[in-house]
């Protein structure tokens, strides 16, 4: 049976959203359709304006080097439970506005592909979401990349990719690939890696009955993205280089992936003031002073090196599809970092679909221990203000809560597939955040917190 060509926006011919299908995307023999993904926000109206001139022209031709594909998701979620917390699919996406929300998972994508010959290839993909507040619109653009063949099995992009470093990497927003209503949160979640300016080169090859794939990625990369608090910021990363890893052989895939980067968090400036405030404490000639408070000091990190290991496997025997992700961010002296997994069931009957998943991220570090400021500080400062050098690191241990990931989650649901087009899709999930683990979640606090999520979405697809 051939595989579905996710990344072309092609109806999957099951669908079970498969890592399998990123094989025939990226132009297996017998599957050589490349493509430019450009991906554009419903605010770009220049841009679209430009591709539907191009689409007009094209269509006008006989022998078109250009197609044109889309996809799109509804979804509605109803939180209960972690009151005045928002639920957030993304970082780098708007949270929810209330309780009940269509933003985290409604979506819009349209994606042109043009094909000269055998060799070269390029594209446009838009998707408008969400995004958070003074997001410039280059940052839906998903792909933009210019393609070329100097062999059957070898390609060389450059331009705008996404990171191979997910299952899931190429097709994470578009909804009817995915057997879920959204990829789960605790693995997806902090996803900065979103769209890669640079150049990948990918090689494949057949030995035996196995297939293989590797892929060099290098670039930088620039996203906003949502504080715990609201508050917007940018994320900006430079020597970024990553690689990719596949095998499939029969039902069972399996990828090894990894990413590593200089990052660098534009914080607000409420952020950076506090961050020169502890350091002012830790500038006092007083024993044990800077020791204690460096801790907190780390975990309002603002830049430095970070290293992503991902693995991840799929197997499809006969209704049954099985698929696990782990990973594994490293952040030195953070609190960002830590180990993400889960685990994914489905069983389909007909054009119906059922499926479990678990899912856990669990962090590196513990949150530092606010030191007693009160009684080493007033013989030296004072009692008033040695009290407020107090509450400036209790305020920072706050702060550093938010960008600790400390949750789990469990959920089921079921996925109808109305037409070959279009799927509808109802998911219940019951998480349970930890202590100082609300990283998650906008407004979060350092409080435990249960609830649940109740899910509806409609994803449909359009184009050859």
């Amino acid at each position: 049976m051939p595989r579905p060509r996710i990344t072309s926006i092609a109806p999957p011919a099951s669908p079970r959203a498969t890592a399998r299908a990123h094989w025939a995307s990226q132009g297996l023999p017998g599957h050589t359709r490349k493509g430019w993904a450009l991906a554009v926000s419903l605010r770009c109206l220049l841009p679209l304006a430009l591709l539907a001139l191009c689409l007009g022209q094209a269509q006008a031709e006989p022998a078109s080097h250009w197609e044109v594909s889309g996809f799109g998701s509804v979804g509605v979620v109803s939180q209960h439970g972690a009151e005045g917390w928002r639920m957030n699919r993304n970082m780098t996406q708007a949270p929810a506005d209330g309780p009940v929300s269509a933003r985290p998972d409604s979506r819009l994508g349209v994606q042109l592909n043009w094909q000269l010959d055998t060799q070269w290839e390029a594209a446009v993909q838009a998707v408008s979401l969400s995004k958070p507040a003074h997001s410039p619109w280059r940052d839906s653009v998903e792909w933009a990349y210019l393609g070329y063949r100097p062999s059957p099995h070898t390609r060389i992009r450059l331009g705008r990719t996404n990171p191979d470093t997910y299952l899931y990497a190429d097709s994470r927003n578009v909804g009817y690939a995915l057997t879920w209503v959204r990829p789960p949160v605790d693995f997806y979640g902090f996803a900065p890696m979103a769209a890669t300016d640079g150049v990948d080169l990918e090689h494949q090859w057949t030995l035996d009955d196995t297939r293989w794939r590797m892929r060099l990625t290098a670039g930088i990369f620039a996203t906003m993205a949502t504080a715990g608090d609201g508050s917007t910021f940018r994320i900006r990363a430079k020597d970024a280089y990553g690689f990719s890893l596949l095998r499939e052989e029969g039902g069972l895939l399996l990828k090894a992936s990894g990413l590593r980067t200089r990052l660098n968090m534009g914080m607000p400036e409420g952020f950076l003031q506090l961050k020169q405030g502890l350091a002012g404490l830790q500038s006092l000639p007083l024993p044990g002073l800077n020791e204690s408070l460096a801790p907190l000091q780390d975990a309002l990190w603002t830049e430095g090196q970070a290293t992503y290991l991902a693995l991840g496997a799929q197997y499809e025997h006969g209704p049954w599809t099985t698929v696990a992700e782990w990973s594994d961010l490293s952040i030195p002296k953070t609190l960002t970092g830590g180990r993400r997994a889960y685990g994914s069931v489905s069983y389909r009957l007909g054009t119906v679909s059922l499926y479990g998943l678990a899912s856990r991220v669990s962090p590196h570090k513990n949150m530092p221990v606010v030191p007693d400021l009160v009684g080493s500080l007033s013989p030296v400062l004072g009692p008033v203000q040695a009290q407020q050098a107090q509450g400036l690191a209790t305020v920072a241990a706050e702060v550093a809560t938010r960008s600790r990931f400390d949750q789990g989650t469990v959920g089921l649901g079921l996925r109808w597939d109305a037409t070959p087009q279009m799927a509808l899709k109802f998911q219940i999930d019951r998480f349970r955040v930890y202590p100082s683990g609300s990283a998650a979640w906008m407004n979060g606090t350092a409080s435990a917190a249960r609830g649940n999520l109740v899910s509806v979405g409609l994803d449909f697809v359009w184009g050859p």
